[in-house]
């Protein structure tokens, strides 16, 4: 019925925060599912080589509006 011109941009990709429960040294990574807040999972930790991570955060980062110049 109704024709929307308004055109929606991607999806912002979510990013999940891990922290390596041996040095806490947080690193983060792209989502992957079955991602979730306080799960702990084996992944290697950049820093000490531990594999024990725990997910604390998972964000969409926010683009920044672009600015326009004032006219005159």
């Amino acid at each position: 019925m109704f024709q929307s011109k308004q055109k929606f941009g991607e999806v912002p990709k979510p990013l999940t925060y891990l922290q390596c429960l041996n040095c806490n040294t947080v690193n983060s990574r792209p989502f992957k599912d079955g991602d979730h807040i306080f799960k702990e999972v084996e992944e290697k930790c950049p820093k000490c080589g531990s594999t024990k991570m725990l997910i604390i955060g998972i964000y969409v980062r926010e683009e920044k509006a672009k600015t326009r110049k004032p006219s005159l």
